[in-house]
């Protein structure tokens, strides 16, 4: 899978959905923002990963795929979720696009 055609789109698709879902009722809460902010560093950070590896070793590792990253990003959001020991609505909402959008 090469990075630029396949995984760029993916991830700046992803980010824009979740976004949408964010909006969806007209408001962002503040948890809300929290998620979106982790989400697109892990993104970011992600990205940065996977041209490094593509640059050094030529190719996507496995330990870099979509199935880890994706693994790792919901770990990530609901850990952060969970920092007030709720997961609202919202924020529930969010992690369920999430997951829909790597099943897509």
């Amino acid at each position: 899978m090469a990075f630029k055609e396949n995984f760029k789109p993916f991830l700046s698709n992803l980010l824009e959905a979740i976004v949408n879902q964010a909006m969806e009722d007209g408001v962002i809460t503040p948890e809300e923002s929290l998620l979106l902010s982790q989400i697109e560093v892990d993104i970011r950070s992600f990205e940065k990963e996977v041209a490094k590896s593509i640059e050094e070793e030529g190719g996507i590792p496995e330990a870099l795929g979509k199935d880890s990253f994706k693994d790792r990003l919901i770990a990530s959001v609901k850990q952060l979720a969970l920092e007030d020991g709720v997961i609202s609505k919202d924020e529930e909402a969010i992690i369920a696009k999430l997951e829909e959008s790597f099943s897509e």
